[in-house]
């Protein structure tokens, strides 16, 4: 085990010396393509030697016991600790994002709303009349403005993320007021968020009297580091929350409130929790059920509404208006998406592209309902039936970024896929359309590279799962 250890921590040095010489260029040139693509690959390579050494160690573990000494076990926990700590803070303070802009998006929020403005009123647009010498709302906003993305749209984010916005807006210092160093601010605070995951997954494993070396599937992989301490993604204030909720729901069940207020907050972070809520609430009679829908919605109000509920709800009007541009033009690398809208561009070719995408993305919905649905009837454990819903969620989504697959990875230590644990090192490969900078599209062999062994694992993990259910209710039968 010590070698595959220490193979996973070269992986991890290998991963931060990739990320830290990363320059990714967004100019619409064939040769700033060639550059990323160049950039790229040593990414790639190190995450991919992380993660073979992580699936060595994964194997080890199922053929090992499962515990060891108190004394070992407290080691342990600290070691996997130290070097999930080390590798993100490494990479916070060598690399600048690259291969995502979200965070200056959060700064620009976050600053605002610091300010006194709200972030749901002003555009990055609106205040391109903004000079280094004069009219700036807040030190360092002018050098900020142009790598904001969708300049022209306001803010898609939800209030529980601006609330934290906003208070790591308040805590940067004029020193701290340029972009990069905004953002890395913003990044310690998502990196914060990180490790309660990772502590969280440690709880959990505990509770279980299960090896806590099953937490390296999540704290040592490349993709957490990449995405949260590189690029300072949100998510992990929503991952921390539904970890903390399905920690509460395992420790007491009944305390409704506990969970609910978790996932409560979650939600306005991504909404993508919501069917968790439904998974938990399963079996329960229905004043349950109101009682949850009440607490959650009290929560909801109070969160959004010093946000949304101003100004004759303006706010919240453009954030709708901005949900629904995003909900008619985003798409990425979309397993099932991508395929399907071809195939209705062809059947269909005398409509709109609008009305194409339109019914592409309604049959996506359609399909990842059915997928709750199957869950919920099915599902036996809160652990594995969040993590099916949430990886069926990025496989069904028009836009599958590597980030979102962070949902259902941070399971894995409770709950194992193989067809996920292959996604999390062909997600990334989506990347690749930062080599195609005019266009942004993926090759369909770059997908089919991607996607074709994850699928191939879904359908053998389906047949083992159809197998093992077949032999117990043979042995119940044979019983009876």
């Amino acid at each position: 085990m010590a070698t595959i250890v220490i193979l996973a921590m070269l992986s991890l040095a290998a991963l931060v010396v990739a990320l830290a010489r990363m320059r990714i260029d967004r100019s619409a040139t064939i040769e700033a393509g060639q550059a990323n693509l160049a950039a790229l690959w040593p990414f790639w390579i190190a995450s991919g030697c992380g993660w073979a050494s992580l699936t060595a160690l994964w194997l080890l573990l199922r053929r090992t016991a499962n515990r060891s000494g108190h004394a070992r076990i407290g080691r342990s926990v600290l070691l996997i600790l130290t070097v999930a700590v080390v590798a993100r803070v490494a990479v916070l303070f060598t690399h600048e994002p690259a291969l995502s802009d979200d965070v200056y998006r959060y700064v620009f929020d976050g600053r605002n709303a610091a300010a006194g403005i709200n972030p749901y009123l002003k555009a990055p647009d609106e205040s391109f009349g903004v000079t280094e010498d004069a009219a700036e709302d807040w030190p360092g906003q002018a050098n900020l403005l142009p790598l904001i993305n969708f300049p022209q749209l306001h803010t898609i984010y939800l209030p529980a993320s601006q609330w934290v916005f906003a208070s790591t807006g308040l805590a940067i210092m004029d020193d701290w007021s340029d972009p990069n160093s905004s953002a890395r601010v913003f990044r310690a605070v998502f990196i914060g968020f990180d490790l309660a995951v990772i502590i969280g997954l440690l709880i959990a494993l505990a509770r279980a009297g299960r090896s806590p070396w099953w937490a390296v599937l999540y704290a040592w992989h490349p993709l957490p580091i990449a995405e949260f301490a590189g690029s300072g993604h949100l998510d992990s204030l929503g991952i921390a929350l539904l970890v903390g909720a399905l920690l509460a729901y395992t420790k007491a069940p009944q305390k409704i409130w506990e969970w609910t207020v978790m996932l409560a907050v979650g939600t306005l972070v991504k909404p993508v929790v919501l069917p968790v809520a439904a998974l938990l609430l399963k079996g329960r009679p229905w004043p349950a059920w109101a009682r949850s829908l009440a607490i959650g919605a009290t929560v909801c109000v109070f969160i959004a509404g010093p946000l949304w509920l101003t100004h004759d709800a303006q706010p919240l009007k453009n954030m709708v208006s901005t949900a629904e541009f995003f909900t008619l033009k985003w798409a990425h690398f979309g397993s099932i998406y991508e395929p399907m809208l071809w195939t209705i561009e062809k059947a269909q070719h005398q409509w709109t592209n609008d009305q194409q995408e339109v019914l592409a993305r309604r049959l996506c919905i359609a399909m990842v309902v059915a997928v709750v649905v199957v869950v919920w009837l099915r599902s036996r454990d809160v652990w594995g039936g969040s993590r099916m819903i949430l990886f069926a969620m990025v496989l069904l989504s028009p836009a599958a970024h590597p980030w979102y697959l962070l949902w259902s990875l941070a399971l894995m230590p409770m709950t194992r896929s193989g067809a996920l644990w292959i996604a999390s090192l062909t997600l990334p490969w989506g990347y690749v359309v930062l080599g195609d900078v005019v266009s942004w599209s993926a090759s369909p062999w770059v997908m089919v590279a991607a996607y074709l062994p994850v699928y191939a694992a879904l359908v053998f993990d389906a047949a083992k799962g159809l197998a093992v259910a077949r032999r117990a209710t043979r042995g119940s039968a044979s019983r009876g």
